[in-house]
């Protein structure tokens, strides 16, 4: 009797699935070394993707062995007219395996066989003990799919993802997966060459296996009238091709592969060789996705520890961040005065320090500094609690969620002997999106000078495809050390809390890890900074930019609420107005904003042409660009158009920015991304300013609500194509 078990596992048909990606992808895909790894990197982002969707408990790795399998020497023809695949498809192999050395999943491969047969032995040897999942590129094992199985498969290259169980497999083919063999065995399989019987295709095969179940069935009934007259001469014509193919098209389930479910248990993920094998094939961009992994492997090791489950030793994997950071770094909390003397002492003997602060909130201006770290040697870090940690008081209103935090706190007195130090322009600082922290500094009374270093820039410019340049990133990227997470210290859904409750044993060494850790990448990226020919561009233009850019958002801009309001009524009526023209040209009420409900209005119910309009997953699109080719077709277009401009400058500005004020300063402070866009440029968010219309007569009169108070001037500067003149400029044409 087969034991019962638990959990899922991933069975990957591993040729199958590069196959799928090098095809998928370009092969221009290769490192700066030149190696191309197209392959690798489809196969290892269809992995991952699988990994986070079906959080395995179990995983194998299927490949073909080369050299003959035993249907070769049943049908000397078979697979003869495939083209054979490119050599840089085939180097990539070894690399694929090193992925998933890396992970920690088993390999099976065996002589004589196909990674397929493989899988059918494997699913059947587990058939009814365990949820199967089959990760592939193609359809060739649907056969398999039943209760407990199911083929999980790539579509449109690698980005999209389709999952067959036996009623996906019955909508898509109107047939049972084990049905699938005897479609085979009919209609064959040209990519394989299988005969299957010639002039059979789809539709015959699918109409003879629905009359008649299976192969078997047909030929039982072959004098049956349900067959028409050509057909059967085909299938009496080419009997022995349609019985050889369905032994070419079924896969084995009892090949002697020693496959043991214990063996395929996913744990421990080898980060050191994951960093290492990423940053050779320059996959940085994979290395959160893997750590997103990890974190949840470790979670179950802990579930399972305190369940009794696991009986394991106490192990890293295991272990508690925030218990680990006290037995690993030395990490202190100044919370005296006498402590903080003897810090003070160590940080004025200091050239250089990283810093890091830790605030109420994400807002310089309005946030209470709770904290600062500083850190000027490897594993080691001290945090300065400035702020009592926050309590909350009953408001004066009687009622059960009147609660408000408890904000009357003197400011403390350390930060005035610190200002010498953050004045002082040869004592040089590090940081981690270090404008953050030399506003909030200031906010605080204090200037920050000497900003030499911020490693999120720097990551930036090594990278600036990838969006990936927090802090916890960065460090697993860089260093292979997994950090504290903000859903560690504050949790996650309904007990998520505020820095302010986070418990002071904890945000000390959250913080100091920040402040360590970004002292300890600064020498990493400095050198990578310099082997690229980068260290010139972010001493001098990206490093400057950072006070500057931190003094604009502290500045803010001004805004008219006055203006806006007026404009706001105007504007609203007229929005008014549209809908009422646009309901009485479309002769009823809907929703102008759903594009399901404006499907149904356009083209079934006003019958509009939709050729040569898209296609989506929900229908024939409503989109502006779609819309466009429709604009001569009939009145109601223009006014959906008219209708969808005033609502966005309505939502998105007129009445949004009067709400983005702050109460504090009375003034819209934006702020400016230096590490964001793809191209270097500046953005701007919260809200956008440069996104503020000016071509239309509306947009000109939003934009007068931005105004500058008496004896200054606003200054735009914006330049206009700039790749093109750079390119104009280098090339001398």
């Amino acid at each position: 009797m087969v034991k019962k078990t638990n959990g899922r596992l991933i069975i990957i048909d591993g040729n199958a699935l590069i196959h799928r990606s090098f095809h998928a992808l370009p092969p221009t895909m290769a490192t700066k070394k030149g190696e191309v790894v197209n392959a690798v990197y489809g196969f290892t982002t269809a992995l991952i993707k699988a990994i986070r969707e079906f959080r395995p408990e179990y995983i194998a790795l299927t490949l073909d062995k080369k050299g003959p399998t035993f249907r070769h020497i049943a049908y000397e023809k078979y697979k003869a007219t495939r083209i054979k695949a490119p050599d840089e498809l085939y180097k990539q192999i070894p690399r694929v395996k090193e992925v998933v050395k890396a992970f920690n999943i088993p390999i099976y491969e065996m002589s004589g066989f196909e990674a397929d047969d493989l899988i059918g032995t494997i699913c059947h040897k587990v058939d009814g003990e365990i949820e199967k999942i089959i990760l592939t590129g193609d359809l060739d094992t649907l056969q398999l799919v039943n209760k407990h199985t199911k083929v999980y498969t790539l579509s449109r290259g690698i980005s999209d993802s389709v999952v067959y169980d036996e009623q996906a497999v019955f909508n898509r083919f109107n047939l049972l997966p084990r049905q699938m063999i005897d479609y085979k065995a009919l209609r064959g399989d040209p990519s394989d060459n299988i005969p299957g019987v010639k002039g059979i295709g789809e539709k015959g095969a699918i109409g003879l296996l629905l009359d008649f179940k299976t192969l078997e069935g047909v030929y039982k009934n072959i004098d049956s009238e349900k067959i028409k007259d050509r057909t059967k001469e085909l299938l009496k014509k080419y009997k022995n091709d349609a019985i050889l193919s369905k032994k070419l098209a079924t896969i084995k389930i009892d090949v002697k592969v020693d496959f043991k479910l214990e063996e395929a248990l996913f744990k421990d993920i080898n980060n050191e060789k994951i960093v290492k094998l990423f940053s050779e094939l320059e996959f940085k961009s994979l290395l959160p996705r893997v750590q997103e992994i990890t974190q949840k492997q470790k979670r179950k090791k802990v579930i399972k520890q305190k369940s009794g489950r696991d009986k394991s030793p106490y192990t890293e994997a295991s272990e508690d961040k925030f218990e680990r950071n006290k037995k690993l770094f030395k990490y202190l909390l100044v919370d005296d005065d006498k402590k903080f003397k003897s810090f003070l002492l160590k940080l004025k003997k200091q050239k250089t320090f990283a810093f890091d602060t830790e605030t109420s909130s994400f807002d310089p201006i309005t946030a209470q500094l709770l904290g600062i770290s500083f850190s000027w040697k490897a594993g080691e870090a001290y945090y300065l609690k400035l702020k009592i940690k926050n309590e909350k008081v009953k408001d004066d209103v009687n009622n059960l969620f009147n609660y408000k935090e408890n904000n009357n706190c003197q400011e403390n007195p350390w930060l005035k002997e610190l200002k010498p130090i953050f004045t002082d322009k040869k004592i040089k600082k590090y940081g981690h999106n270090i404008k953050f922290d030399i506003r909030v500094i200031k906010n605080n009374g204090t200037e920050a000078t000497g900003i030499e270093f911020d490693t999120m820039i720097a990551s930036y410019l090594l990278n600036p495809g990838t969006r990936q340049h927090n802090l916890d990133d960065l460090t697993f990227a860089e260093l292979g050390f997994e950090k504290i997470s903000k859903d560690d210290l504050l949790g996650t859904g309904w007990d998520k809390i505020t820095f302010s409750a986070v418990e002071i044993e904890k945000l000390y060494l959250y913080s100091c890890e920040d402040a360590d850790f970004t002292f300890r990448l600064v020498n990493k990226l400095r050198n990578k900074l310099k082997a690229k020919g980068l260290a010139k561009l972010f001493k001098e233009m990206e490093m400057p930019l950072v006070p500057i850019l931190a003094k604009m958002e502290d500045n803010g801009i001004s805004l008219d609420k006055k203006i806006l309001i007026g404009l706001g009524k105007k504007v609203f009526l007229d929005i008014k107005k549209l809908e009422k023209k646009i309901y009485k040209t479309s002769g009823e009420k809907f929703n102008i904003n759903s594009p399901k409900q404006l499907q149904v209005v356009l083209f079934e119910k006003m019958a509009i042409a939709k050729d040569g309009i898209k296609k989506t997953k929900t229908g024939i699109s409503t989109s502006a660009d779609e819309l466009v080719k429709m604009i001569d077709l009939h009145p109601i277009i223009k006014l959906i158009q008219s209708y969808r401009e005033l609502s966005k400058l309505y939502n998105t500005y007129i009445k949004a920015l009067p709400e983005l004020i702050n109460k504090k300063t009375e003034r819209i402070h934006t702020s400016y991304n230096q590490a964001v866009t793809a191209t270097g440029r500046l953005s701007s968010t919260e809200p956008n300013l440069q996104n503020i219309p000016i071509k239309t007569e509306l947009g000109r009169e939003i934009r007068k609500a931005f105004v500058a108070k008496r004896g200054y001037k606003l200054l735009a500067l914006d330049y206009s194509q700039i790749e093109l003149r750079l390119a104009a400029h280098m090339s001398g044409d």
